[in-house]
């Protein structure tokens, strides 16, 4: 049987890890399990991740993710069909949670993402929320010894927390205290993966 699982949360929390993780746990069980990740590498997505769209609104980027999310579903959706475990890094909380943040005093209107995004809401099996506290994410994002996004930044970073609390009590996100250790934040994690499978 296949699924559908979203992990979310702020840069930091360990979800690019976790999904890797639970792949490769449930590929040692036998299951076909692939990891996937928004913005996608490819068309939008990949738009995107370049930066060739330059410096644009937050609202103009929510209208890119929503785009790359129209054509990636697709793609997930023919794969959960075909029986794969789909592990997803992103999906529509972190469009909603990230653009109506503030951000150099830009942000868009959350309801608007909110309806932007209510074709995706019900496609998931399930999404986990990996949560922490933002300057506590922040350290860890340092300690990489990567170069930061523009998103990387604690006043915004809280403000995205918050965001993305109130969407997991609205719509039933699981959440997981990602401040832990990583093998009891994958153990909470590949215990929500179970109960859907």
């Amino acid at each position: 049987m296949g699924a559908f699982i979203v992990l979310e949360g702020i840069d930091g929390t360990g979800k690019t890890t976790a999904c890797r993780s639970a792949a490769e746990i449930l590929r040692s069980e036998g299951r076909d399990a692939e990891v996937t990740f928004e913005p996608t590498d490819t068309g939008v997505g990949a738009l995107i991740r370049s930066g060739a769209a330059g410096r644009i609104s937050q609202r103009a980027e929510s209208l890119l993710f929503v785009a790359d999310r129209i054509e990636h579903t697709d793609r997930i959706m023919r794969r959960v069909g075909e029986g794969s475990v789909v592990l997803c890094d992103r999906y529509y909380a972190s469009t909603i949670a990230y653009q109506s943040a503030s951000l150099d005093g830009d942000s868009a209107d959350e309801g608007w993402l909110e309806t932007l995004s209510e074709r995706f809401v019900g496609i998931p099996d399930a999404v986990i929320l990996l949560d922490m506290d933002p300057a506590e994410a922040l350290a860890r994002v340092g300690s990489r010894g990567e170069e930061g996004s523009k998103f990387e930044e604690l006043r915004f970073l809280t403000q995205v927390r918050e965001r993305y609390l109130e969407l997991a009590e609205r719509y039933g996100f699981e959440v997981v205290d990602a401040s832990r250790p990583r093998e009891d934040v994958l153990a909470d994690v590949m215990k929500i993966i179970r109960e859907v499978l």
